[in-house]
């Protein structure tokens, strides 16, 4: 560590603001702070609580302190502030008036909220009649928008009110009389909003936020046990955080807590979403005693490339930090690499630009300097990376899109979508003949054409005509059949095609009554054995196709159980979605080591890479222009503090600075004047700024045509590449995976790396509703309160799902057996009462090269003894069996190993607790086996890393698995 990283970490108490330039090695300093506030004994890990942005930093951040901590630790609170949010909200919900269950809305899932009820929020001028839905979007946004300042519904009215006044003080005064209007009507959907999510017991993304703060307001006890418990917190990305988060901190931090943040306000690129920059010079003021800490020694970038970083951001003065605070933040490259200066490139035509760039890229891959996935090429916005991609597919080069591009512009999505519409309308012909042209079905294209036709010369569906041709009835020489439908001839094989593709809609639209669509689609999938094929096939593109429908199936499930459970309810949702240009982004893993990196400046913060294309620098490209919302959030309600100069150019140039920094040793900077509009375009001004240039001179020619046209052609797939599998080291093996991998190491490719969805079991269901109701009861127990038996058998219903039962008879049975064993298990907890000491409590242990992790049901403590409890809905009905059930158990084996490991004994005892019978079973682990635990983990991630996945057939493992239906060795 260089020194002022050494005095960051070891800081002792009290606030600490470090301003970390990019590649200064932020997370580092974050993750050795918190190992060295353990490994010192300065707090214990459920001590500490760090928060950040993205699940992804939050993972990394994890992992680095799971090697940097070596014998492991117990639940720090390691998230970001969303999850903070949801874990404090349902382990609090009585105190929050919210269910334990309450259900989080993702943006996409707040705008269906809102669809479904659109007329009963108090709308006029935004619900035009003759477009409903035309402002839901909007709305959504300045929803979230209102909650990322904090803004309460009364805080919201009372300005409304204030208006009004104002309106009728000047009643000649058109503009004040429609702003107090507009102003009347979102404060009061406002209001009706949060009516509505709380009856539907859901929140969004925001309410996650506002909530808790709410809730730590309105509850000072539970504010003093949450300042009492995190001694210490850390905060990343400070720069980025919103009113609502700051204020959140606000509450848990006092103005002597040691409170940590990392923030570099050069890097403040989100005040789209609500960012206010001005919170790092609000963390001055509020925590006025702060040190600070100022991380000016680069580990990443060569210098000539920070030097042009450095004279573009200071073009931001005087809003920046480093003269507001008199500071110096230019960074010193500490890396040995050879000293290249930025090249700039203009060219006449943006394919000129494209084609140089990927030409560039595939000469040094071709020479052996460099892998593809050395490179980034990094555009603005996701529609400027449509010719970048087939210039790379061109040179033959593969290529990842980290942009969000969408989940349903994505080939295998769209046909899934089509088969949903299909099962809707069987007489959408669109949609019917992309099922039969895709890979489901695979129908030879000139059969399909030539039934297309007739349906269109009889003015009919392909529907109609599909059944015709399904019965060999081939049209008579006038072209008309029976009744006059038009019969095609088909060819035999095309034919049977047809028949087994009509069987598969009239099966499925008779299932519909009873089924899900997420159950019909999954169905459609395995009867054509489409699962089946990509599952076994190892190309690149099989494993992302096979990625895009396990996430398909995510949102298709999770609509479901936002009231999308019947087919017409969900087709109106996802055509929203699409209408709305909802793209249910791909979020991607990172950096891709095999393929070049092609992203947008803002999903490439937090990544770095040898070679860096900044693209598309043209002015009006980059920067883009201001957009205004269609509903902007009245202004006395935003709390940021907006800069002297233009803060939306101010904006882009701190994001054309992430760009630039992203790169390691070499920076291109490109740009074209024809972009295909009307007008030649100039070099955009950063480019002038970062270099030093003067504007160059647009040669004389006229855009062309060729140019227009270009942008309409739509980007070619990537090269087919073998699937290389990253794992991710450490790797980290949790007891679920572990017994996944010892039943059948096919198994765990098909569930862990492959991820392919599944239908879930109906023994998962009532499993997992049982789980949480115990895990509740005794929560509220922890926290001195006692639950009802009435709550206690709410709990288990709202954690009910109605997935995978055989008939609603079943489910129904089920339920009532469900509700029988709760009282039952109600009843033994009156008459004997239990405290536990730790409740749903996660764990992660370094073990030699791998990292442990899990979570314990319940564990009571009575001093040094220590009983680990979890809770089964199996049926065992003999005391010996019980007993062997725990001693078999490799999840019990690894949680007794667990709390070895970190404890430095064994647990006194392991019971698995059986909620339908009442039966505990208990076992000991001594020395001996828990070694051969060890060996048998050893050996399972031995297996995983040399890609190890053999099938392990047999009557038992294949009978309860879950790809029973896919498998080619299933034996059931």
């Amino acid at each position: 560590m260089t020194a002022a990283q050494r005095d960051a970490v070891t800081h002792p108490e009290g606030p600490l603001l470090i301003l970390a330039g990019a590649g200064t090695g932020k997370t580092t300093v974050i993750t050795k702070r918190i190992a060295w506030l353990i490994s010192t004994q300065r707090a214990d890990p459920h001590e500490i609580l760090a928060l950040t942005f993205t699940e992804k930093a939050a993972a990394e951040m994890e992992e680095r302190v799971d090697v940097l901590v070596p014998y492991g630790y117990l639940d720090i609170w390691l998230s970001t502030f969303h999850a903070f949010g949801d874990r404090v909200l349902r382990e609090h919900a009585l105190e929050a008036g919210l269910s334990p269950e309450v259900r989080v809305l993702s943006k996409a899932e707040q705008v269906v909220f809102l669809q479904q009820h659109l007329f009963e929020l108090p709308l006029k001028r935004l619900r035009p009649l003759h477009d409903p839905a035309r402002y839901l979007e909007a709305l959504a946004t300045v929803m979230s928008r209102a909650k990322d300042e904090a803004v309460t519904p009364e805080e919201f009215l009372a300005l409304a009110l204030a208006r009004e006044a104002q309106a009728v003080s000047a009643p000649g005064d058109a503009r004040l009389q429609g702003e107090a209007a507009m102003t009347r009507e979102l404060a009061e959907c406002y209001a009706a909003y949060h009516r509505l999510l709380r009856e539907a017991k859901a929140v969004d993304f925001g309410g996650q936020i506002l909530l808790t703060i709410w809730l730590l307001e309105q509850h000072p006890e539970l504010l003093a046990a949450f300042r009492q418990r995190f001694r210490y917190i850390l905060v990343d990305e400070f720069q980025d955080t919103n009113f609502a988060q700051f204020r959140l901190l606000q509450l848990l931090a006092t103005p002597e807590s040691s409170l940590t943040v990392v923030a570099d306000d050069d890097q403040s690129i989100y005040k789209w979403r609500g960012a206010a920059i001005s919170n790092v010079l609000k963390f001055l003021e509020h925590y006025h005693h702060a040190r600070r800490v100022v991380l000016t020694e680069n580990f990443r970038s060569s210098q000539p490339i920070l030097d042009a970083a450095y004279r573009l951001i200071r073009c931001n003065d005087p809003d920046r930090l480093e003269v507001k605070e008199a500071i110096d933040k230019r960074l010193v490259a500490r890396c040995a690499r050879e000293a290249k200066e930025p090249q700039w490139e203009v060219f006449d035509t943006v394919s000129s630009e494209a084609d140089w760039v990927a030409r560039r890229i595939h000469s040094e891959v071709e020479a052996g300097r460099r892998a593809p996935g050395d490179f980034a090429i990094l555009v603005r916005t996701n529609r400027d990376a449509d010719l970048f991609l087939r210039a790379l597919n061109v040179c033959g080069l593969p290529w990842q899109f980290s942009g969000t591009t969408g989940l349903f512009a994505r080939e295998e999505i769209k046909m899934l979508i089509s088969c949903l519409r299909t099962l809707a309308d069987p007489e959408d012909s669109l949609s019917s003949y992309h099922v039969l042209s895709s890979s489901l079905y695979g129908c030879a294209m000139p059969d399909l054409l030539a039934c297309l036709a007739q349906a269109s010369r009889a003015n009919t569906s392909l529907r109609q005509v599909l059944e015709h041709a399904s019965e060999g009835r081939a049209g008579e020489a006038n072209g008309r059949g029976k009744g006059g439908t038009v019969g095609p001839g088909v060819s035999d094989q095309a034919r049977l095609v047809i028949v087994r593709f009509l069987d598969d809609v009239r099966r499925l639209q008779d299932a519909s009554r009873t089924h899900s669509p997420g159950q019909l689609l999954y169905r459609w999938l395995t009867d054509t054995g489409w699962l089946k094929r990509h599952a076994a096939l190892e190309g690149a593109e099989d494993g992302d196709q096979l990625q895009s429908v396990a996430k398909f199936f995510d949102h298709l499930f999770r609509f479901e159980g936002l009231g999308g459970n019947r087919l017409p309810e969900l087709m109106r949702s996802l055509e929203l979605l699409q209408a709305l240009g909802e793209s249910a982004a791909q979020e991607p893993d990172g950096a891709c080591a095999d393929r070049v990196n092609v992203l947008t400046i803002h999903k490439a913060k937090g990544l770095e890479f040898p070679v860096v294309f900044l693209v598309g620098l043209a002015q009006g490209r980059f920067p883009t222009k201001l957009r205004r919302d269609a509903i902007e959030l009245p202004e006395p309600l935003i709390k940021d503090i907006l800069p002297s100069g233009d803060y939306h150019l101010q904006e882009e140039r701190r994001l054309f600075y992430v760009g630039m920094t992203r790169a390691k040793e070499e920076l291109y900077l490109t740009a074209a004047y024809d972009y295909g509009g009307k007008t030649l375009r100039k070099v955009s001004q950063f480019v002038l700024e970062a270099l030093g240039l003067e504007t160059p001179a647009p040669p004389a020619k006229a855009p062309s045509a060729r140019e227009r046209l270009s942008r309409a052609k739509p980007p070619a797939p990537s090269p087919a590449k073998p699937i290389r599998m990253r794992l991710p080291e450490p790797l980290r093996l949790d007891a679920h995976g572990l017994d996944d991998y010892v039943t059948c190491p096919l198994k765990f490719r098909y569930s862990h790396v492959l991820r392919l969805p599944i239908m879930r079991h109906h023994l998962v269901i009532y499993g997992a509703a049982l789980h949480k109701a115990v895990e509740q009861l005794f929560r509220r127990r922890l926290q001195g309160q006692e639950m009802s038996e009435a709550e206690l058998l709410q709990v288990f219903e709202h954690a009910w799902s109605s997935e995978g039962f055989l008939t609603r008879e079943h489910e129904t049975l089920r339920l009532a057996q469900g509700r029988d064993a709760l009282k039952r298990f109600y009843l033994e907890q009156q008459q004997r009462p239990e405290q536990p000491t730790l409740i749903e409590e996660k764990f992660s242990i370094p073990l030699d090269d791998l990292v442990l992790v899990g979570r314990w049901d319940r564990v009571d403590r009575r001093g040094e003894e220590a009983v680990i409890i979890d809770y089964k809905s199996s049926v065992v009905t003999e005391q010996a069996e019980a007993d062997q059930r725990v001693k078999r158990s490799l999840q019990m084996q690894v949680y007794a190993l667990a709390w070895t490991l970190i404890h430095g004994r064994p647990p006194s005892r392991l019971e698995l607790r059986f909620l339908e019978t009442g039966l505990t079973g208990q076992a000991t682990f001594t020395d001996e086996d828990l070694e051969k635990t060890k060996e048998r983990i050893r050996e399972v991630a031995r297996g995983i890393r040399t890609l190890e996945f053999p099938p392990q057939p047999s009557e038992h493992s294949c009978r309860w698995c879950a790809y029973q239906t896919i498998c080619p060795y299933a034996l059931t």
